[in-house]
């Protein structure tokens, strides 16, 4: 219980974004957050996604996003991946609907320690870059620091949680932290619920906020493939709008 309400801590703590991303590409063990587990070496993953997100705005902003992350096992504890996030769609009351390009993720993750009866926690090193098309100027988002911290309680109970410090091109910075917490009910079905806040400071703008909680689940249908689902919603928001986001993805192990 001690060791719980210190990583707790960690992740609340650091709750420091309108445009701040977590590291993309890397592999996770439930919706979000990732955990410091990787790829196993010479191994890869390819993982579909899709989220829908509703907007609490005046205009009724609705979009879709589609894309798809590769991640590659480089060694027993380093993984490398990116994310292509191949179509985004957006619609609302005082436009049509439309459609352009996502951004591309570029990530790597390095587990620095395991779990052991000396130690209480895996830790792993996440860093990326990103590529992200805005409607007015092209940005690179850059997360040159981040951590994750995994704790398996049981063989079925687990925590992850992690921090990023963002960097863009545009002189924004902010920082993203997660929190999850997973339990298997049976072999093939874990419920996951999550939380998350994002703090970005623009460089001419007011500074935003976001607190947001997901529920879901990952469900291992077998050594090949993970079916992935989770709900989003925006707790407090600060200078930003409301959000409901709706997340499926497919991971398959080659």
């Amino acid at each position: 219980m001690k060791t719980l309400i210190i990583l707790i801590a960690f992740a609340l703590s650091f709750v420091y974004s309108e445009k701040s991303y977590s590291v993309g590409g890397i592999s996770n063990s439930k919706v979000i957050v990732p955990s410091a587990e990787t790829v196993p070496k010479n191994r890869f993953e390819v993982e579909p996604f899709f989220d829908f997100a509703f907007l609490d705005d005046s205009i009724d902003t609705k979009s879709f996003n589609a894309g798809v992350r590769i991640t590659l096992g480089t060694t027993s504890n380093m993984e490398i991946g990116t994310n292509i996030n191949y179509l985004s769609l957006e619609d609302s009351d005082n436009t049509d609907t439309e459609s352009a390009l996502g951004g591309i993720d570029l990530g790597v993750k390095y587990r620095i320690l395991d779990q052991s009866e000396t130690f209480p926690f895996s830790i792993a090193y996440q860093g990326g870059i990103s590529y992200i098309n805005e409607d007015i100027d092209d940005i690179w988002n850059f997360e040159p620091l981040g951590l994750i911290i995994t704790k398996n309680f049981t063989e079925k109970f687990s925590l992850d949680a992690d921090i990023v410090f963002n960097l863009t091109s545009n002189q924004d910075y902010g920082l993203v932290s997660n929190l999850g917490v997973g339990y298997y009910i049976t072999e093939k079905f874990q419920p996951v619920i999550e939380t998350a806040y994002l703090y970005e400071d623009p460089d001419s703008e007011e500074s935003i906020g976001r607190l947001n909680a997901t529920a879901g689940f990952t469900s291992p249908i077998n050594d090949m493939l993970t079916i992935i689902f989770g709900i989003t919603y925006d707790l407090y928001t600060d200078n930003t709008d409301d959000e409901l986001t709706i997340t499926a993805a497919f991971t398959f192990l080659f």
